[in-house]
């Protein structure tokens, strides 16, 4: 257990899809797919199996340039 009520993928979800939903950016971010932003950061272990792998960052992805390692 977590410590959490909701699962990683349910935490993961809140943050991206769910979280674009409830500011009405759905259109445009939450989701990985064509023609949506995205900004992303490449962990390093697996968020489902262990939701502190969140804080493994390796680096950072925005407008297709990573900017931070």
């Amino acid at each position: 257990m977590n410590g959490f009520w909701l699962t990683p993928m349910q935490i993961i979800t809140a943050a991206t899809s769910t979280g674009a939903k409830i500011c009405n950016l759905a259109p445009e971010i939450g989701t990985i797919e064509p023609g949506k932003k995205a900004d992303l950061f490449v962990i390093e272990g697996n968020p489902l199996t262990d939701i502190d792998n969140l804080r493994k960052v390796r680096f950072v992805m925005m407008e297709g340039r990573i900017v931070s390692k």
